[in-house]
């Protein structure tokens, strides 16, 4: 009994010490036999037997296989919709997927890209440090001392505040990361050379002098003789009175 024991032990042992079959990274196991992976921009069609090899075949228009494998079926392209502010920017082949992008104004919202948002505006106060991309967001910073944005934009830089003096002005409210600064004409309200000059600034119109025209003349006769008789005037001698 005992012996018999140490038999069925022993028996019992060697069926579980019997090495396993480890195949190489290339390979893959299949009824106990190592078969070879297809190549990438293939699929398996066949597995490998004692008396054949692997059967592959390469993947259809629109499909692909980026790496060795034992698959029956290939990865299908993905798809850019356009609906969804997505475009090609990598074309796929039978070894390589369709790498995706957004269009203008959109970057992507996963790192996949199968999503898009619109790029983040910089608000005032804050100027564009990188523009937004098809695959990155907007990148702003705060506008130094010196510097200002009065607006919300996704393409406007800090614009540096005005020099006052350099255009002949006076500085009269220093500006901040928001607002420009402020400058007045240093000499006031400059008086006018004459009259018309002041008249043009104050949006009026120039005052005319009028210079009277003398009327218009006729010539009548007294006695032969032309005289000059101003036109309007009941002053007409007849030729009785010359008679």
């Amino acid at each position: 009994m005992i012996l018999f024991c140490l038999l069925g032990a022993c028996v019992f042992t060697a069926v579980h010490m019997k090495p396993s079959i480890s195949c190489e990274a290339n390979q893959y196991l299949v009824n106990g036999i190592c078969c070879e992976k297809c190549s990438p921009g293939t699929k398996l069609v066949a597995d490998c037997s004692e008396v054949t090899e692997t059967q592959c075949e390469p993947c259809q228009e629109g499909e692909f296989q980026s790496s060795q494998n034992h698959d029956k079926y290939c990865h299908q392209h993905k798809y850019c919709d356009p609906n969804m502010h997505l475009k090609i920017q990598v074309e796929g082949s039978s070894e390589k997927d369709t790498i995706c992008i957004c269009t203008d104004d959109f970057h992507c919202a996963t790192p996949e890209c199968e999503s898009c948002n619109s790029h983040s505006p910089c608000p005032p106060g804050f100027g564009v440090k990188t523009a937004g991309t098809g695959s990155a967001d907007t990148v702003c910073e705060r506008c130094e001392k010196g510097f200002f944005s009065n607006v919300s934009s996704t393409s406007e830089k800090c614009h540096p505040w005005t020099r006052c003096k350099a255009t002949g002005l006076v500085e009269i409210q220093e500006g901040t990361d928001k607002t420009d600064v402020l400058c007045q004409d240093g000499l006031g309200f400059k008086e006018p050379k004459n009259k018309v000059l002041q008249a043009e600034n104050m949006g009026l119109k120039q005052p005319q002098e009028i210079d009277e025209e003398p009327l218009p003349v006729q010539e009548t006769l007294l006695r032969g003789q032309p005289v000059t008789q101003e036109d309007g005037k009941d002053s007409r001698i007849s030729e009785q009175e010359g008679q």
